[in-house]
């Protein structure tokens, strides 16, 4: 077990950030270990096992990135991958996933981005089936209303 997890470090090291591409099991440890065409059930399992995907997303690491693109074009990614998680942290106005959410879009006030978020909850969840697209849509919303927030946060693009 602990040789599988030094080689999986290994190679996530090797491969570094230029890696664009993953399956259908998402970014993360897995992704990069199985590549886009290898096992993707056993990428996804490995991505959920070693908690890579959430670090990945947020941080722009793990091949979850996307460099020809803006950080508001990654935001659906990361909505997709923490969807629950932020739901709740809006609703609170605080949490780990608004301050994930706060580095991906590049804010300088995760505290002003929580707030501004919360006031705006009812916007942004009107429903449990809100799809991820619409619940992107109305966050960029939000945040390019607010004259503060469209300046602090870089990677509104």
């Amino acid at each position: 077990m602990n040789k599988l997890l030094i080689v999986s470090l290994a190679l996530a090291a090797s491969a570094g950030a230029s890696a664009n591409h993953y399956g259908k099991g998402g970014c993360g440890l897995g992704s990069i270990v199985m590549g886009q065409d290898g096992n993707q059930v056993l990428a996804a399992t490995t991505n959920g096992t070693s908690y890579t995907q959430m670090f990945g997303i947020s941080s722009g690491t793990s091949n979850c990135v996307d460099t020809s693109h803006s950080a508001a074009n990654r935001l659906p990614l990361f909505i997709e991958g923490n969807r629950v998680a932020l739901a709740t942290d809006i609703s609170r106005g605080s949490g780990e996933t608004l301050a994930h959410l706060s580095g991906v879009l590049g804010c300088s006030d995760a505290n002003e981005l929580g707030s501004k978020l919360q006031n705006n909850f009812k916007t942004i969840f009107p429903t449990q089936d809100v799809t991820t697209e619409q619940i992107n849509g109305s966050i960029l919303n939000v945040l390019r209303s607010d004259e503060q927030l469209s300046k602090s946060c870089v990677g509104l693009g």
